[in-house]
């Protein structure tokens, strides 16, 4: 994997993992697109084993797909978001519990298919729930993920084979992730044009 695969993972992690619910009323376009990329990255990192210009391709394709639909899909862009999301928090369980090598493609697959499904249902019932839920997660094992191929030695970043150490530093990422975006809602709501499609508590 190339250092700039690796930082591209980091950051993208991070913004989605800390802005996710954010990033859907104020710049709507820009989440889907770092959606889109991080599946890509995820995609290319299952196809191929590594991070290199095959998965930065596919991510910028899944960027540019994703936030061209928020426009021209609008009226479900909701719908959308649940089965994108659904799709990356299933991505990134398969990378975080190594399912492709352990249970095999088919599970992995099956697993982000349902995923996606439950995703497209669900968000339009418990939205700001699912958002701030699936970002947390999804962004918190991209920038582990990230952190272990800048760093293969510690095992404090190597989710397949370092032990319960890195699930657990994925579950304290989650965790502060979804109290830190469910306490600034208030906040962000306050620099937001707000209306139609972006009430808040929607």
């Amino acid at each position: 994997m190339t250092t700039a695969g690796a930082m591209l993972m980091i950051l993208t992690g991070l913004v989605i993992m800390s802005f996710g619910l954010f990033l859907f009323y104020a710049w709507l376009p820009l989440l889907y697109a770092l959606v889109g990329f991080d599946i890509g990255l995820l995609l290319g990192r299952s196809l191929t084993g590594d991070v290199g210009a095959t998965a930065i391709v596919l991510g910028i394709a899944g960027a540019v797909v994703l936030g061209g639909a928020s426009y021209f899909l609008e009226p479900y862009r909701r719908i959308l978001l649940g089965v994108s999301g659904g799709v990356l928090v299933g991505l990134s369980m398969a990378a975080a519990f190594d399912l492709d090598t352990m249970l095999g493609a088919v599970l992995a697959r099956m697993l982000v298919l349902i995923c996606g499904i439950l995703g497209g249902i669900l968000v339009p019932r418990f939205f700001n729930a699912f958002v701030i839920g699936a970002s947390a997660f999804s962004g918190a094992v991209m920038a582990i993920a990230g952190a272990h191929h800048l760093f293969p030695n510690v095992a404090l970043f190597d989710l397949q084979t370092g032990g319960p150490l890195p699930a657990g530093l994925a579950v304290v990422l989650t965790l502060a992730a979804v109290i830190w975006q469910a306490k600034n809602i208030d906040a962000w709501v306050g620099m937001l044009p707000i209306g139609g499609d972006r009430a808040p508590h929607a």
